[in-house]
């Protein structure tokens, strides 16, 4: 037994794998199962060396987080956790879900609880924490007692000295049922926008990173995620769809005629989330996109100065979620 080099909770190391990268198949009660990949454990997670010692408490629980979040089904290969997986994530700010998040989370794995056994719950597991993305048991337990307190869960109070709140014979209200079939239609949005669109293309990717991700958030204080930002793990539709829903708006580039984001921004339509669309200039004037899309307000890029571009997009965004200044 040694320590998970994610959550620094005890794991088993299960196999080595003969992925060519020399990592290390884990399982661990917190961040479920994945791969450690050596160039990860030499350069990022070695808490004596290379970048590990920077993986603050709340960053590794986050990590944590996304990882039980994104497991794989039978037959899947387990998430690689690799250097640039860790350090894009420490970068980015090591980003988790807000309180009210975590809150719209407790809602979901009760109901889903419920739904899946017919049941109340007896108990919550010892890593619900991890689960919901709480920076520990303790604030999740809080989280729980004022869902509980605001008649959104019923059950029996759990109070001990040493331990976090929490419930016990856990059960939806039916305001809390009502809650729950609002978050499973994504009425309720996270502090996110999400960009449907192909991958691959040295000036699209060098757009999203350095101009488009970083001017939302700087001005309207939104991240912005795509599909590279998700742990690969599970089914991937079910993640993506799961980030459409959570989402506050959604982006959607035309210019490759992707098929997947087409799909993804009929998704978002039909959820109600505001969609924005973007291409690249010339596409847009010469080929033009989809008969279905053409007639939709489209912020167009090119190569060359951003800044026009950044403007008009910033405004439309603006405009879809009802901000103004």
């Amino acid at each position: 037994m040694k320590k998970c080099p994610i959550c620094l909770d005890k794991f088993s190391i299960m196999l080595s794998c003969t992925n060519g990268n020399g990592g290390q198949l884990i399982n661990c009660k917190m961040c479920g199962e994945f791969i450690v990949t050596e160039d990860a454990w030499d350069y990022c997670l070695d808490p004596l060396n290379g970048a590990g010692h920077k993986l603050s408490e709340i960053c590794r629980i986050r990590l944590a987080h996304k990882l039980r979040t994104s497991q794989p089904t039978e037959g899947e290969l387990p998430v690689s956790v690799t250097r640039k997986i860790v350090n894009e994530f420490i970068e980015s700010g090591c980003p988790g879900p807000t309180p009210a998040e975590q809150a719209k989370n407790i809602i979901q794995f009760v109901g889903d609880k419920i739904n899946q056994t017919g049941d109340k719950l007896k108990a919550l597991p010892e890593n619900f924490f991890t689960l919901i993305g709480a920076p520990n048991p303790w604030i999740a337990g809080e989280l729980v007692i004022e869902l509980y307190n605001r008649g959104i869960l019923s059950g029996i109070e759990r109070k001990a000295m040493g331990i976090p709140p929490s419930l016990l014979s856990i059960n939806l209200t039916l305001n809390g049922w009502e809650e729950y079939q609002e978050v499973k239609r994504g009425d309720f949005s996270g502090n996110y926008g999400f960009i449907a669109m192909k991958f691959g293309d040295d000036v699209l990717d060098k757009l999203v990173k350095d101009v488009i991700k970083p001017s939302i958030y700087e001005k309207i204080g939104y991240n912005l995620l795509d599909m590279r930002d998700v742990a690969q793990a599970g089914i991937i539709d079910n993640i993506m769809r799961a980030q459409i829903r959570d989402s506050a708006f959604i982006l959607v580039d035309l210019t490759h005629d992707n098929s997947g984001a087409y799909w993804e921004a009929g998704y978002a339509e039909g959820l109600g989330k505001p969609v924005v669309y973007i291409c690249e200039a010339n596409k847009f004037d010469n080929v033009k996109t989809h008969f279905d899309t053409n007639h939709c307000t489209t912020v167009l890029w090119s190569s060359g100065p951003p800044e026009i571009f950044i403007a008009e997009l910033i405004a439309t965004i603006r405009r879809s979620l009802n901000l103004f200044d």
